[in-house]
This record gives C-alpha cells, structure tokens and sequence, in this order.
C-alpha cells in the first residue's frame, strides 16, 4: 500500500480573519493524519520501547483554503526510511486543488532513555511497506 488517504474535517475555529484556514491548524491536520495512519496499521504509539516523536515539519502553502463542511483529503506516504528515522510526506487536497504538501522527519526514541535508538523490525516493516520514492 503506497499510501493513505485521511479524511480532514475542518473546524469553525479553525478560520481566520481573512476566512482562511489558518496556517497553524495545518499542523494538527497532520498530527491527525498521521495518529490514524498508525492506528490502521494497528500500531501503538509505543513499539518495542521506542516512540516517535517528530524532528521536522516543513509545510508548503499552495492555496489558501476556506471554512467548509465536508471534508478535505490528506494523502500521507512514508519515504526514506534511515537507520533511526523515516520521513511522512502529505498533501491536503480535494477535486479542485492542492492546499498544503508537507513533511515530518520522525524520530524514534528510548521511552526509557529518551534517546534516538534503531526503528524497531515491526515498524520497519509497516514502514517500507508504505514507502514510496
């Protein structure tokens, strides 16, 4: 599976003066997007004593997008997939145009150490088999 896609629903609150979304509401878009991407592939947010925590986000603003009720579409896809860290890439779309692509480089870490430690094997594997180039 290359990738999935997340339904967005966006919030009243969400808008700003300009009746735009506002650009710090992309951040918990992808949060949530990326909680249920680990949920449908049934992973906990703790594997093996590691957890992951994001590194880096880097959002680029296409359009602005306006205050609706149904939902917007998040495409997420993981790739480069390192010794101690992968990268998630989304896209916030719907039929007539792209409104953010983004990335967060994650990090998994010792919850006992709270050091960066290897991707544990299960996760690899849910990993590389949503990578995609």
């Amino acid at each position: 599976m290359p990738s999935v896609i997340v339904p967005i629903h966006l919030r009243w609150s969400d808008m700003d003066i300009y009746h735009h979304v506002n650009n710090v509401a992309y951040a918990n878009y992808l949060e949530t997007a990326r909680v249920q991407f680990l949920a449908e592939h049934n992973l906990d947010p703790t594997v093996e004593g590691y957890g992951q925590l994001v590194a880096r986000l880097e959002i680029d603003y296409k359009a602005p997008l306006e205050y609706r009720a149904e939902p917007v579409e998040m495409e997420l896809w993981v790739s480069d997939v390192g010794t101690s860290s992968y990268v998630i890439n989304y896209e916030l779309r719907d039929e007539q145009a792209v409104y953010m692509q983004a990335k967060t480089v994650m990090v998994c870490v010792s919850v006992e150490h709270g050091v960066p430690g290897r991707i544990p094997a299960v996760l690899r594997q849910i990993l590389e088999s949503t990578e995609r180039s």
